[in-house]
């Protein structure tokens, strides 16, 4: 096997990785945005990483309000995943803009994203500071999966398809089928 020293962006290596929905807030001050860089940690307890860059308005409101939902999506929501994770509330309410169906959690008072395949309700237990970016631990008090296409095995991969990003505008499905957005 013959190995390319590879260039900067150096994760891409690491890609593609599920994308998911991140809504964070509550009431009248709810985000949502796209991230990729979410990582179960723990069993005991039930604990996710998650990535969050400090500039980032979901980052505000986590910090703020100590709970967020992780959503798992499919390749129907690739524009949205894409609209979501190329803007920010500081500019634009993307809630309102795309008219985003968000639902009441059962465990905490931030929504989850109501199109979901399965979500996490969390809350947080640490943030830590990692370069840009800050590793925000926690707690998954509650996960949720469509019951139709989730087994004791996982997902069932032979009836749902789930977005993953690769980098920018490439996605891809865990069935391998590309999605390339246009400009």
């Amino acid at each position: 096997m013959t190995f390319i020293e590879v260039d900067d962006p150096f994760y891409r290596v690491f890609h593609p990785r599920p994308a998911y929905l991140i809504v964070s807030g509550r009431d009248d001050d709810v985000n949502v945005m796209a991230a990729s860089w979410v990582m179960p940690i723990s069993e005991e307890p039930w604990t996710l990483g998650l990535a969050l860059d400090r500039e980032t308005y979901t980052y505000k409101l986590v910090k703020k309000y100590g709970e967020y939902t992780v959503n798992v999506v499919s390749d129907k929501d690739v524009d949205l995943v894409y609209y979501v994770g190329t803007r920010s509330k500081y500019e634009v309410d993307k809630i309102k803009e795309r008219n985003i169906p968000l639902s009441p959690s059962k465990n905490i008072k931030t929504p989850y994203y109501t199109n979901a395949l399965g979500y996490a309700e969390c809350k947080v237990m640490k943030m830590i500071p990692v370069g840009e970016v800050d590793l925000v631990i926690g707690e998954a008090v509650a996960v949720y999966a469509d019951k139709k296409l989730f087994t004791r095995y996982g997902w069932d991969l032979r009836k749902t398809r789930i977005l993953m990003q690769n980098i920018g505008r490439a996605f891809v499905t865990n069935s391998g089928t590309p999605i390339i957005l246009k400009r």
